[in-house]
């Protein structure tokens, strides 16, 4: 699939352009905020408002762009989703409407005319809320109405992969304080999977300055200082967790009382596989959450996010999805895009833990992140296997009308 962006239009009105495009994404990560502080229909109609307002401005950017690969992957998910709210029961109509929305909301996030600082003050934001929450308040209390505190993580983690992968995607200066902002609200928060998966993302972006031709002597010994303070109390936590008892630090307490097994995730994931394969409508289709024992337990959650994608969109959504996710990694490595690649894989790993993809409200930043090489450029290079093939065939092609003119 190539999605690529049409021409520029005049410098005049860019600014004017770029200013809405990017205030229609924030508006994006203000309503997930606004609805995680306070459950009310009028925060939920505030997100349906700001998903389908995204949706619809994509279409009125009248881009000269392919844009039917995009369009069938949408259809094809609404299909998917449509026949588990019939089949299944885990999806709902107007769940399957966001889902379809979501990939034209992804293709806005990922036009060239929104600013990347958009996801930066997304960031900050998200980061305000947690500190301050969490100042008042402390890590026992949940930040967010309905879950627990393994989601400010997620939800710092989500504006920040997609503003890294689209700086590194671009050529872009990559920044290390929101990596480290993210990475620090993550240890306070106390959530084990958040903590790693931050961490990942940290070292990628630490790694990519330190290994930065212009990154002068100076800057490469500051930068190995600040690798090492970071995987210090790190390290500290996974061997005080292993081999000590006792804690007041309460990310510590956390890897402490419960480790890394989950308390009863990897039971859960076990159960739903189990489901999975019990019968040809259950793999096809997906697994009612409902019927399983930790399903109920958690209240629908499978703390596994490539499990809810199989939940709301069977077999052939998750193949989809896993094919997507393994196509970007090749184009971030064939591109040279170790920020990118790093993003992809903490947003894997972030996931496999917690619902951070599948069928929530940041479907849209996922599909974003899986789609971005389509929309910044990131395809197969000329050389590769398609190249050789177009090659040969330019070639045949001049020496047939060689010989024709001949």
């Amino acid at each position: 699939m190539t999605v690529q962006i049409g021409q520029k239009q005049n410098t005049g009105s860019i600014d004017v352009i770029r200013t809405g495009l990017s205030l229609a994404v924030l508006l994006y990560f203000l309503a997930i905020i606004a609805v995680n502080q306070v459950a009310s229909p009028i925060t939920s109609a505030f997100y349906y408002l700001a998903i389908f307002t995204g949706a619809l401005l994509y279409f009125g950017l009248k881009r000269s762009m392919g844009i039917r690969p995009l369009v069938l992957l949408a259809i094809g998910a609404g299909i998917l989703t449509g026949l588990n709210t019939v089949l299944v029961g885990n999806m709902t109509a107007v769940l399957s409407m966001i889902m379809v929305a979501s990939f034209f909301v992804a293709a806005l996030m990922l036009d060239e005319g929104v600013d990347e600082r958009a996801f930066l003050i997304a960031i900050y934001l998200n980061a305000g809320v947690a500190l301050i929450r969490l100042l008042l308040f402390g890590s026992k209390v949940s930040v967010y109405v309905g879950s627990t505190n393994n989601y400010v993580s997620i939800h710092l983690l989500a504006p920040g992969i997609l503003y890294y992968s689209l700086l590194d995607a671009r050529g872009k200066k990559i920044p290390i304080i929101p990596a480290f902002v993210i990475w620090m609200l993550s240890l306070l928060a106390g959530g084990r999977g958040g903590l790693l998966a931050s961490t990942i993302l940290l070292l990628g972006v630490i790694l990519r300055r330190y290994l930065a031709d212009e990154t002068a002597r100076r800057d490469r010994i500051l930068l190995g200082l600040l690798l090492a303070l970071i995987m210090i109390p790190v390290l500290v936590i996974l061997v005080w967790s292993v081999f000590m008892s006792g804690s007041d630090i309460y990310v510590i307490n956390r890897f402490l009382d419960k480790g890394m097994n989950g308390g009863g995730r990897i039971d859960c994931w076990i159960e739903y596989i189990q489901a999975m394969f019990s019968s040809a409508k259950n793999f096809l289709f997906g697994v009612n959450t409902g019927t399983l024992w930790w399903g109920r337990h958690y209240n629908g959650n499978l703390h596994n996010s490539f499990l809810f994608v199989h939940a709301y969109m069977g077999i052939f959504g998750f193949g989809t999805f896993l094919f997507l996710i393994g196509r970007a990694c090749l184009r971030a490595v064939r591109n040279g895009k170790g920020v990118y690649l790093c993003c992809i894989l903490t947003l894997c790993f972030r996931g496999l833990t917690d619902h951070m993809f599948g069928g929530n409200r940041m479907t849209a930043i996922v599909l974003a992140m899986v789609l971005l090489p389509d929309f910044t450029g990131l395809g197969p290079k000329i050389g590769g296997g398609v190249g050789k093939i177009l090659k040969r065939l330019n070639k045949k092609e001049l020496s047939d009308v060689k010989r024709e003119t001949e």
